[in-house]
């Protein structure tokens, strides 16, 4: 298993464009699961992706970086807003979030939007069609149930080691 020095390192590489993106830094101030909020949330949900997919023999770590660091995006600024129902957030802002990506980003892969718009398996029908998107549904839900029961904020430290600009956060 890897350290979490060296998950973080990888994180910072590949995904240096998204971390350092307006979008990326907007989501420190919108509340996610009660106790966190967006970008923390991608964040844990990258790290533990990452954990898991040791386990297996193959896995495109990129790609799987990139989509969980984007895999929310579409809730910022529109949860409360264009959202108007649980199910409509449910269902809509996996797409919404693979737009946003691709506007962060200029283009994804393939495998990279079935990532993204496939996380919420289960609670849609739409499936997962790569062992990556498998992946981030289990840790989406993994993060999901820890989150709430945490007493934790914004993680000065991580951020600092991601160099994420702290006082850019709300």
């Amino acid at each position: 298993m890897r350290s979490k020095e060296d998950l973080e390192k990888e994180i910072r590489m590949v995904g240096k464009d998204i971390l350092d993106s307006e979008w990326f830094i907007r989501g420190f101030s919108q509340s996610h699961h009660f106790r966190s909020n967006v970008s923390d949330h991608e964040l844990h949900v990258t790290k533990t992706s990452l954990r898991i997919a040791g386990l297996f023999a193959s896995v495109d770590r990129e790609a799987l970086i990139r989509a969980c660091l984007c895999h929310d995006m579409g809730l910022i600024g529109n949860r409360k807003v264009v959202y108007t129902t649980g199910r409509m957030c449910i269902t809509q802002h996996p797409l919404d979030s693979a737009a946003r990506a691709v506007n962060i980003l200029g283009k994804i892969s393939e495998k990279e939007r079935d990532i993204i718009e496939h996380h919420m398996f289960p609670l849609v029908l739409n499936r997962p069609n790569s062992t990556e998107a498998v992946i981030i549904c289990i840790a989406d839900k993994v993060c999901a149930l820890y989150e709430p029961f945490t007493v934790r904020s914004s993680s000065v430290k991580l951020h600092s080691r991601l160099r994420i600009p702290v006082h850019a956060m709300a």
